[in-house]
Order: structure tokens, then sequence, then C-alpha cells
């Protein structure tokens, strides 16, 4: 049964057209913020400076942003699995922490280097905007179900594209968002009936993140569920789909032996990580910094348990997307503390699918609106992900000599902090402000700022090697 909305398209000529749009701008503008004029849109890698010596060395010979005293995410490792994409490089696994599990999700990394045409200046680059055009293309997608129409169509849409999960994925250069284009890709063609169509893309959807395979159900005849021979054709179906999964799988074993960590350290007792997730949330309230952020934690916590409830509470199995959010809330059930931990967590992103189900399904009518505000209220914290670093400095001047002048924190120096538009660095004892010229001729710089010392008097100097200029 197809879930198509009910929504006509003649009105698309409509102010809520404008409105879609003018989200879709603004969301280029806040992730325009992230460009720097040397490394580019790196930054939205999340590369921590506590594993800059581990990278493989077409990583870090080349320009890319660093978090200072940070680990990074997750988008660090797959940059290096992207500049390897046959993985023949022995560093990596030296490089990435349990690579036969983080390897398994090759697909976006296969795409990201063939972008870049194998050059590691480009794969770094178009890795950390794959995201953005996979954000682009799902939200074209979406006005297959969200035709810009109505209001309450637009809110399921911004629901979606604005979720914290989505806004995660683009922020970290993770594999959800697309994903989630992929697997919404392929219902929208086994509900036109391409049922070959589909299932390849959800294969390859498969080799982009393995949970993404949960959507298989999307293929049964959900009119029939109650028959035997429906849930054989799945099964068979669904083994056809895993396929290209479980070979590449067998590849990455064979080559470097079982995983460490298998993955199963995400999956508790039914309820067990939901329960310790409210508790947590809730417990943290009573913080006194970061207020915004705890209680947006709790708002994605609230949305994610009210998209459970719909999708238990209302049993609808000849629906495709309903097959397809049920099999997603039963995960929700299981994940554990990895998932679920951090603020808000990782766990909107992993339930994307249930997310994008819900909006499809929730019926139309105002008796139905508290409960789709409710189900997309992650949307307060998703754009807390889109605040790009900031730095106590600014280098201005010729656009050539301001991609070849770096500046570096070298030492002494705690991280940034802003305050009403103004940016600063606090120092403890003697700190280095590194200024390295690449463009192989001299360079005339002009420093200005503002210091301030809370003990008396201190000393600034500059050098050139060894030799001081002031």
């Amino acid at each position: 049964m197809s879930t198509a909305p009910v929504s006509s398209r003649r009105g698309w000529r409509s102010p809520w057209l404008l409105a879609v749009l003018l989200g879709m701008l603004t969301f280029l503008w806040a992730v325009a913020q992230f460009r720097h004029p040397v490394t580019g849109f790196s930054s939205l890698i999340s590369i921590g400076d506590e594993i800059e010596r581990r990278l493989v060395p077409a990583v870090r010979d080349t320009p890319h942003f660093t978090y200072e005293r940070s680990a990074g995410y997750d988008g660090a490792y797959y940059v290096q699995l992207a500049m390897h994409p046959t993985l023949d490089n022995p560093e990596l696994e030296k490089a990435i922490d349990n690579l036969p599990y983080r390897a398994r999700r090759m697909l976006f990394c296969w795409v990201a280097w063939l972008l870049g045409l194998g050059q590691p200046a480009w794969i770094i680059q178009a890795h950390a905007l794959l995201n953005v055009g996979c954000w682009l293309a799902l939200a074209v997608l979406l006005w297959r179900w969200f035709p810009p129409v109505s209001g309450g169509d637009v809110l399921r849409w911004c629901g979606v594209m604005f979720s914290h999960g989505v806004c995660m994925s683009v922020r970290h250069s993770l594999v959800d968002a697309p994903s989630l284009l992929l697997l919404a890709l392929a219902v929208r063609w086994f509900e036109q009936g391409a049922r070959v169509r589909g299932g390849v893309v959800l294969a390859l959807a498969g080799l982009g993140k393995e949970t993404s395979l949960l959507g298989a159900g999307a293929m049964g005849d959900g009119a029939a569920w109650r028959e035997p021979r429906t849930w054989l054709r799945l099964a068979w179906t669904g083994a056809l789909v895993a396929l290209p999964l479980l070979v590449w799988m067998s590849f990455i074993r064979l080559r470097f032996g079982p995983a460490d960590d298998t993955g199963l350290g995400n999956f508790n007792l039914p309820f067990a990580g939901l329960v310790e997730k409210w508790r947590d949330a809730v417990h943290a309230l009573g913080a006194d910094h970061d207020r915004a952020l705890r209680w947006g934690t709790v708002a994605c916590v609230l949305a994610l348990t009210v998209q459970f409830l719909f999708l238990v509470l209302r049993w609808r199995p000849a629906e495709i997307w309903w097959r397809v959010g049920i099999a997603f809330a039963g995960l929700m059930i299981f994940v554990s503390t990895p998932v679920w931990e951090g603020f808000p967590g990782a766990a909107t992103r992993v339930l994307l699918p249930m997310t994008l189900a819900f909006n499809i399904l929730v019926p139309r009518g105002r008796r139905w609106l508290p409960v789709l505000i409710a189900g997309n209220l992650s949307v307060c914290a998703g754009w807390m992900e889109f605040n790009p670093p900031r730095e106590f400095y600014h280098v201005s001047g010729e656009r050539a000599l301001v991609a070849a002048v770096q500046v570096k924190p070298a030492s002494g120096w705690f991280s940034p902090e802003t305050t009403e538009g103004v940016t600063w660095r606090w120092s403890e004892g003697r700190s280095v402000l590194r200024f390295n010229n690449l463009s192989g001729a001299p360079v005339r710089l002009a420093a200005k700022g503002g210091l301030a010392s809370a003990r008396g008097e201190r000393t600034i100097t500059f050098t050139r090697g060894e030799t001081v200029l002031w």
C-alpha cells in the first residue's frame, strides 16, 4: 500500500514553497560558516588533535582543521578510509580503532574517493561536503511525501531535515543522513512497484550503514503479512539484499581477522538504555551550565519516545513506511548506553528512519498536531550542531596571501571562548602563537589586537626563528 501524501501539488506556487526554499538557503548559510580559507570545509569532519599523530599520511600531510584537546568523532576515521578505498595501507590498522568494524561502512568512503578523483586534498573536501549534497537531495526527495502546499507538510519536512539526527550527521560528516537518503529512495521505488531498482538501492544503503537493511520490511506484502509465504518471500529477498554487505564483510574478515568489537556492546536488555537516558537527561537539568543543551537533550529523548509510542500503538502492517518505522522502533528498544550517552547523544541519528516514518504516517488534521509537534522536538537541538569553530584571531588581506599564511596556537593556550561576538583565549604561563608563511616569498605582517592580564604586566615578543623582531 502506498503512503504517498494526500496533499495536492497544484498549490506549489504558495508561501509554503518559499518557506521551504528559505529553509534550504538557511541551511547552506549555516554550512558556509564552517569554511576556512586554508582548510576549506574540513572542520565538518571533526578531527581531534589526540589522534593527529596516528592519522594516515594522506590526511596528516594535507591541510585540514584540527580540534584542540579532542579525540574528534567518527568522521575522522571515515575520511582515512576514503583515502585508501581498497584498504591496502597497513597504517590503517594503527590509525583507526577497530578497523574491521569501521570498514563495513565503505560505500560513502568510495563515493568521496571518486568525487575527489583520488587527490587527498579533494577527497577531504568531498568527504566533508558529501552530507551537504545528500541533505539537498533528500530535501527535494521528501517533496514526494511532503509537498510544500500547507503548513503541516512544511512542519513534517522541517521535522526531518532539521532534526538533530540529520544535523549531527552533516556536522560531523557521518553516514547516517546519506544512508537515510538511499533508504528513502528505495522505499519510493517500492511504492512505485519498481522492486528490483528499490532492492538494489537498499543493498547499497547496507554498504553505507548496516542497519539500513532493517528497511527490508518495505519489500514485503503488508496486506498478506499473516501468510507464511509472505515471510518466506521476505526472507529470500532480504538475503539477496544483504548479500553485498555479507561479501564485503567476508573480505574484511579474511584481510584483518575478526573485529575486536563487533558492535554488540551497543545493545542491551529491552528498554534498559532508554530508561537510563531518561534518568540522566532529567537529572542533568539541575546543572547550572549548558542549560540549552540539557533541555535540548530532553527534547530529543521526548521526540524519540513519542515516535516510538505512535508506531507501536498504531498498528499498520499494510503500510510500507510503518513496516520500516516499526523495525527501527524495535532497534530503539535494545540500543544501550554507547548510543544514548552524551548530550544529546547519537540515538537521534541512529533512529533517523523512524523519524521519517513517523512524519509520513501521522494523520493530517489539527487533532494530530500536538503529536506531530512533540515527535519533532529534536529540531530544538538540531541547530546547536551548527556552531562553527571560532578563533581569537582573523587573517585578512589579499586572498592569495590569506591562504598562504597559517596561524596556529602552538602551546600554552586554553580553548577559545566567545561572549557577545568577541572571541578570546586564556593563556597559562608562556604561550606561543605561530605564523607560517607558505607563499614562498616574504610577506609583511601587521598584527593588532587586545591584551589583558589578571596578574600584572606581561611581555609579548615577536620572533623569526631565533631572531627577536619586537
